[in-house]
């Protein structure tokens, strides 16, 4: 026996229609559910948050790109759409995920420029009457990690207190630029080869999410070499008499009327 994968490619203007059925169609899990949303009235009101094979795009799709976008996903085993399902992120434990939040927040702003955002807050919140220069205090520092952590800092905030307590040796709850730099690294410091296992998965999960969207993105494609295959798909579709992506075994339906449309899949056809 075999098993099938439906992935469903939709191009809607109607705003209400794509609202409808996102929030009351269970898509399933094993295919990818791209939904292009062309409209112009207003922007979509999405209520619940989707599964992370349901992507929503606004714009037209690049349909070569997107069709051979699912064959490269699933038969490279790159892009699996059931992996995708599983919420990387809000099923990740808070201590994991602040250590991945500070991660992104050091890609885009140097160390020199969260504490110097850090000695600005310090002084709001401090009560002295001193103005503070190149030292920051904890309310600063609690003030920095809200800013870059969110709704959990909160959830943290234990970590935060005790690794600041550890950095601040001589216990006048304050800290100069070397101590700042020891408390983000005991910050992202995991504890143990199992913390250290689990945040890697959760990273390759990451990059997975944003590579696929990255190649479903509408107006990716633009500019791009018409004879070119762009993900090497051929490979697959072209493989050997037992290979179960062979292009015998994807089938391709059009429900609509748009004669652009159809033309550009009769030429995807062709050329694949």
């Amino acid at each position: 026996s075999t098993s099938r994968r439906l992935n469903l490619v939709w191009i809607c203007r109607d705003p209400g229609l794509v609202e409808h059925w996102i929030q009351n169609i269970n898509f399933g899990k094993n295919g990818y559910v791209l939904i292009y949303y062309t409209g112009k009235e207003r922007k979509l009101i999405i209520r619940n948050s989707l599964p992370s094979n349901v992507l929503i795009f606004n714009g037209r799709p690049d349909l070569e790109r997107t069709i051979s976008g699912i064959v490269h996903a699933i038969a490279s085993g790159e892009g699996l759409p059931e992996e995708m399902s599983k919420k990387v992120v809000t099923q990740t434990p808070a201590e994991l995920r602040s250590k991945l939040l500070l991660e992104k927040a050091l890609s885009i702003y140097s160390l020199d420029q969260l504490y110097e955002y850090t000695v600005k807050a310090s002084n709001y919140y401090n009560e002295t009457g001193e103005e503070l220069v190149n030292t920051v205090n904890y309310q600063g520092v609690l003030s920095t990690m809200r800013h870059l952590l969110g709704e959990d800092a909160a959830r943290v905030e234990k970590r935060i207190i005790e690794n600041f307590e550890r950095v601040d040796s001589d216990g006048d709850c304050l800290m100069d630029h070397s101590q700042f730099k020891e408390f983000f690294d005991l910050m992202l410091m995991t504890d143990g080869n199992k913390e250290a296992k689990s945040l890697e998965n959760v990273r390759s999960g990451l990059k997975k999410m944003n590579t696929c969207r990255n190649i479903f993105e509408s107006g990716r494609g633009s500019g791009k070499d018409e004879s070119k295959d762009e993900f090497g798909i051929m490979q697959y579709l072209h493989g050997d008499a037992n290979g179960r992506f062979q292009s015998k075994n994807w089938s391709m339906l059009y429900c609509g009327g748009s004669q652009p449309v159809l033309d550009s899949l009769k030429t995807y056809k062709k050329k694949y």
